[in-house]
């Protein structure tokens, strides 16, 4: 199973995250600080969801826009 890395900002410490856990939460191994969720997948976001998504994601977010005109 694939798996991505994510280091703690508070210890530095590589954390591996199975491919399956995208998009949920979880815990330094290290320290037991709160990892932010791995998104590995683009999130489709519309009107209704972007700004709630935006203001409670704690990590770096790469927004993509696009209209069909």
């Amino acid at each position: 199973m694939a798996s991505y890395t994510i280091n703690c900002n508070s210890c530095g410490t590589a954390n591996r995250i199975p491919a399956g856990k995208e998009g949920k939460s979880g815990r330094c191994g290290q320290c037991r600080t709160p990892l932010p969720p791995l998104y590995y997948q683009p999130q489709p976001l519309t009107k209704s969801n972007f700004d709630p998504f935006v203001a409670s994601y704690p990590g770096t977010i790469l927004a993509v826009f696009w209209a069909p005109w």
